[in-house]
């Protein structure tokens, strides 16, 4: 059955590799997570009176961002906040990666559209209403611009990763990639037979 748009239509049985795609997206979490931090150099979405939620996350819940930390060239970096920048963002991912394994849609236009529907879940509606943020629409228009592009950005890297590690451990490419393949190389096998 075809929905609109192809939105909710599943991949065929025979192509999915879940575990495959929850290892990949776990490698991809790490990786993208790395990339959102970097992006959050370059466009800060924060104003510098604001904690990160992370740090608000883990004070909300009486632990103190700074009690475990590494030194790193002299610097202090606390574990936790890095858990929980980098729990999210595995988390996100490998459940990205285990629904595109179902539903090829949902790597619209290589992610990004899920970035686009993270940043809308986490930033304008989950992080406010847990006390992590301002609500949405006392928040700056650079904090909004910043989070936007950043979860594209995230989400463009972290489907790189995915399909290279997928492709890595099952040997195969995306279960709508070798359907569409497989549909095509038959179409042009019945053209081929009708000269």
């Amino acid at each position: 059955m075809r929905t609109p748009f192809g939105l909710l239509d599943l991949s065929a049985p025979e192509s999915r590799r879940p575990g495959a795609a929850l290892v990949a997206g776990v490698v991809a979490g790490l990786s993208s997570g790395a990339i959102k931090m970097g992006w959050e150099s370059l466009l800060p979405p924060r104003t510098p009176d604001r904690e990160v939620p992370p740090v608000t996350f883990l004070q909300q819940r009486g632990v103190d961002p700074d009690s475990a930390t590494y030194t790193y060239n002299g610097n202090q970096v606390p574990w936790g906040v890095l858990a929980v920048h980098f729990g999210f963002s595995v988390v996100t991912v490998a459940a990205y990666s285990v629904a595109a394994e179902f539903l090829p849609r949902t790597k619209l236009w290589a992610g990004a559209a899920y970035g686009l529907g993270a940043f809308v879940v986490a930033h304008e509606i989950v992080l406010p209403r847990l006390g992590l943020s301002p609500k949405a629409k006392d928040l700056p228009v650079e904090e909004h611009v910043s989070e936007l592009l950043g979860h594209v950005v995230w989400l463009l890297e972290a489907e790189q990763i995915r399909k290279a590690v997928r492709l890595a451990i099952a040997g195969v490419p995306d279960a709508d990639t070798r359907a569409d393949a497989v549909a095509k190389l038959a179409d042009t096998a019945r053209a081929a037979l009708r000269r």
